[in-house]
C-alpha cells in the first residue's frame, strides 16, 4: 500500500492543473475548504433549479463533455472577471457532473502533494432506496494510515435537501460503495441489481461499466463517465456476453473491491477485453451529446 503512495501523489494527465498549480496550492489544506473552493466553481447538471438559475442545453451539454481539469479551470476563469478563488453566483459556474467535482479535490490534493484517487461506484444517499450511479474522491490520510472518502458535490443545498447525516469530507464506507462492492452484493444475492443506475439506466450491464471506470480510476485514468467504445465496453450499457465474461468480471470486480492497484494496471494492460487500443484517442469516444441523439 504505502509503496503506491507517491503513485497517487502526481498528476495524470486529466489532473494536470498546468498554470493553475501555484493556485490551487494556496487553497488551505483542510478539506472543507478544498470542497468550498471546489463547489464555488462547479455547479451540478441535475440541480439548476434548485440554485435558480440555467443554462442552455449546448452549454450544458460542452461543458459536461470536458475531461481534462485545466480546461475546467480555464473556462472559470473565463466566466467571471475575478480571479478564481473568488466567490461566484452559480450561473458563473462550469457545469459538471459527480466525476467532476472529485476530479477538482483530486487535482487540488495531488498539487498539495497528497495521495489522491477518484473511485466510481454507488451512494445510498442521492436516491431513497436506490444506489444511484456516482464518482467520489478518495485521498490518504496520513495520520489515521487509510484512505477517506471525499464527496465534493454535498454541499449546504445537497445537504439540506438531502437531509445527509454524515461529513461529506469523511463519507462513510457504507453510504458509498466502489462498484466491485456493489457487483459482490448482486451477484451474491444480497442486493437486487436493478436498484443500481442512474436515470432509468440500470443491473449488472450497468454496473459492469462501473467496474471497468473504477479499475481505469485506480490506474489514473480518470475517464469520462459515458466513454465507451473498446473491449467489451462498446456502448453505454454493454450486455453481458456469456459465462466467461461474467467470470472475467468476478474477478475484475475483486480487483475493484479490495483497491488493488497493481493488479488494476496489470489486467488494464494485459486484459484486450478492456485495455485500451494501441491507436485510441478519446476522440473516439461518443460524445454526452452524441448518446442522447440515439
Amino acid at each position: 500500500m504505502i509503496k503506491m503512495l507517491p503513485f497517487y501523489t502526481n498528476p495524470s494527465e486529466f489532473t494536470d492543473p498546468k498554470h493553475f498549480t501555484a493556485l490551487l496550492k494556496e487553497i488551505p489544506d483542510d478539506l472543507e475548504s478544498v470542497c468550498q473552493f471546489v463547489q464555488n466553481l462547479l455547479i451540478h447538471a441535475y440541480w439548476f433549479e434548485r440554485y435558480g438559475c440555467a443554462f442552455n442545453e449546448v452549454t450544458k451539454l460542452e461543458e459536461m463533455q470536458l475531461r481534462y481539469i485545466a480546461d475546467i479551470l480555464k473556462l472559470a476563469e473565463s466566466k467571471n472577471r475575478q480571479p478564481v478563488s473568488a466567490s461566484r453566483n452559480p450561473q458563473d459556474r462550469v457545469v459538471g457532473i459527480c466525476r467532476d467535482f472529485s476530479l477538482m479535490v483530486c487535482t487540488i490534493l495531488r498539487a498539495k502533494d497528497i495521495p489522491a484517487r477518484l473511485r466510481c461506484g454507488f451512494a445510498t444517499y442521492l436516491r431513497p432506496g436506490q444506489f444511484e450511479d456516482h464518482w467520489v474522491c478518495e485521498y490518504w490520510n496520513k495520520a489515521k494510515s487509510t484512505w477517506i472518502m471525499v464527496d465534493a458535490q454535498l454541499d449546504q443545498l445537497h445537504r439540506e435537501t438531502l437531509n445527509i447525516d454524515f461529513d461529506p469530507c469523511d463519507v462513510p464506507p457504507n453510504r458509498f460503495i466502489v462498484a466491485g462492492q456493489a457487483w459482490e452484493l448482486c451477484q451474491t444475492g444480497q442486493e437486487n441489481p436493478d436498484h443500481f443506475g442512474i436515470n432509468g439506466f440500470s443491473g449488472k450491464p450497468f454496473i459492469k461499466g462501473n467496474i471497468i471506470r473504477d479499475l481505469f480510476a485506480l490506474t489514473k485514468i480518470e475517464i469520462l463517465a459515458w466513454d465507451t467504445g473498446w473491449g467489451v465496453l462498446q456502448d453505454y450499457i454493454t450486455p453481458i456476453a456469456n459465462d466467461n465474461e461474467m467470470a472475467m468480471l468476478d474477478e475484475l470486480a475483486t480487483i475493484s473491491r479490495r483497491n488493488d492497484t497493481s493488479a488494476a494496471i496489470e489486467v488494464l494492460t494485459n486484459n484486450p477485453a478492456i485495455r485500451l487500443p494501441d491507436d485510441w484517442l478519446w476522440e473516439q469516444a461518443p460524445t454526452l451529446r452524441e448518446l442522447y441523439s440515439r
